[in-house]
């Protein structure tokens, strides 16, 4: 399927010629896993409703994304802690079109239940308190039960394209000498497991400076053989400065706790991710909103959408200068971008009646009985 254009993809004089009419709402996806249906039919904005995991409209329906996770109980420790019980997190993704169930193999219970199990199995546990511990001691945090976590994050979701980052967490609680971080990147199609390869996207001088990343002999990365290979199996599609940029993770030893995500990251082309040119600078957007992490300009140039540390707005915009909010709302700060897509007059009236009582797929949960006791 191939993207739809959304206004022009070019400037005169600062101002975008398109005829694109002025959008009536946003819909907003977040990396934490949650969807957002935003609209104006005024002069004022509101949520409309919030949906778990990510609603992707096409054109055969709406489609789901999201995370499911279990946990698993098993002995951990190392170094100067004590061998015991730990909890172990695992993720996987699915994707549900209309009106399917989603279908994920995993092992073991929520994760709740798991942490419950810990306390439990701790308290039963025979201990030898030793001198520097006192019977008011604070019990461990969430976080302290936890021993590894292999984790995924939807980081980039459209009609035709999915992104994800994919992380095993060795815990300093369970090992606070070698705790490290590594990983994976993907960038499949939404309705296939095929892979997307960065390197045709991207021309000769923005690729340069990312295979320059595979061949650090001083830093904390790896030396690659075939840094061309490394470049499309690494990747991933993020926001940077109001633009879908590509991002890499550069794996790296455990002396350095692990990989590490790229910074930044070269602009993806506009015939891929659907963009259009924005009216106004990310400098004048910063300038007049400070302390803005991301924007995003809707094709008509008529409104902005702007990300806080822990908030979202949406302003107008006219002429390059940015409007009073017509909302402002916290979204925590785990909810970067992951998804924008700026609705129609026509698709606002429809997603409005709609999306309330869209229920999200059942998510069928099936035991890996392949996995290996902890």
């Amino acid at each position: 399927m191939r993207l739809r254009a959304l206004g022009c993809v070019a400037l005169l004089a600062g101002a975008c010629t398109s005829s694109t009419p002025a959008p009536a709402g946003v819909l907003l996806g977040l990396t934490s896993g949650r969807t957002l249906w935003i609209a104006w039919p005024n002069d004022t904005a509101r949520v409309v409703t919030e949906t778990p995991h990510l609603v992707i409209p096409r054109d055969d329906g709406m489609w789901w994304a999201g995370v499911a996770r279990r946990c698993t109980l098993g002995e951990g420790g190392g170094g100067w802690v004590e061998d015991t019980v730990f909890v172990f997190l695992e993720e996987a993704i699915f994707v549900a079109p209309p009106g399917e169930d989603a279908h994920v193999t995993l092992s073991g219970m929520p994760c709740d239940q798991a942490e419950l199990g810990v306390l439990a199995a701790r308290a039963k546990a025979p201990s030898t308190p030793s001198e520097t511990e006192t019977a008011d001691e604070s019990p461990p945090s969430r976080e302290e039960l936890y021993c590894s976590k292999h984790t995924r994050r939807i980081t980039y979701a459209s009609p035709t394209t999915l992104s994800l980052e994919i992380r095993h967490i060795g815990t300093e609680f369970c090992s606070p000498g070698s705790y490290a971080t590594s990983g994976a990147n993907r960038v499949r199609r939404l309705d296939s497991s095929e892979r997307i390869m960065l390197r045709p996207l991207l021309d000769s001088a923005a690729l340069a400076p990312l295979l320059a990343r595979f061949n650090d002999s001083v830093g904390c990365g790896y030396v690659a053989e075939d840094p061309a290979a490394e470049v499309d199996s690494a990747w991933a599609i993020g926001r940077h400065e109001g633009r879908w940029v590509a991002q890499l993770w550069v794996e790296g030893p455990n002396v350095c706790r692990g990989g590490q995500d790229t910074e930044g990251g070269p602009p993806l082309p506009a015939s891929f991710t659907g963009d259009s040119t924005p009216p106004i600078a990310w400098t004048d957007v910063v300038r007049q909103l400070p302390n803005v992490f991301d924007a995003a300009v809707s094709p008509s140039g008529t409104h902005i959408l702007a990300r806080r540390s822990d908030s979202l707005m949406i302003l107008p915009l006219k002429d390059g200068n940015i409007g009073a909010p017509l909302l402002t709302m916290h979204i925590g700060y785990d909810g970067e971008l992951s998804m924008i897509r700026w609705a129609t007059e026509q698709e606002a009236a429809r997603w409005t009646r709609t999306l309330p009582t869209l229920q999200p797929p059942t998510v069928h949960i099936m035991p890996d009985t392949l996995a290996p006791p902890r």
